[in-house]
């Protein structure tokens, strides 16, 4: 019965301890209005320049004065970020389990949309947990034989 209830506790444990997970490749949706703004299109691909920035390219559309793509720099601190887009300052915030980021434009809230994030990355920190956690356990039972 110990086995079990230490198992579930560094499972909980691990569960908190996870951290979040900006970087991946994200779909934006089609919240933000193309005939006022320049919005994020096609695939928006997030990668870690260092612990606290990224860089953000995508594909343009709407009212972007003939820009097709997009590039930017986002600075984060733990769950919520920022980033220039055109002149404004755009806040960001990502989901807890760092699937959705959130894009909230303080100025015009047409241009404000959400991205939700594709492929294996999604999934990357609960395998690694489940890996984790299962060689764990296998320690443990093994150790009280």
């Amino acid at each position: 019965m110990q086995l079990t209830e230490l198992f579930l506790l560094m499972a909980t444990v691990i569960g908190a301890a996870q951290s979040q997970s900006w970087a991946g490749t994200y779909t934006p949706d089609s919240s933000c209005s193309t005939s006022t703004c320049c919005c994020l299109s096609g695939q928006a691909v997030v990668t870690s320049l260092s612990t606290n920035s990224y860089m953000v390219n995508s594909g343009a559309s709407g009212v972007c004065g003939g820009v097709t793509t997009f590039t930017g720099i986002l600075y984060t601190s733990g769950y919520v970020g920022s980033m220039m887009v055109n002149a404004d300052n755009d806040t960001l915030s990502l989901s807890s389990d760092s699937r959705n980021i959130t894009v909230t434009n303080p100025t015009h809230s047409a241009c404000s949309g959400k991205g939700y994030k594709s492929g294996t990355m999604a999934q990357q920190a609960n395998i690694i947990t489940l890996l984790a956690l299962f060689l764990v356990g296998m320690v443990i039972n093994i150790s009280t034989k």
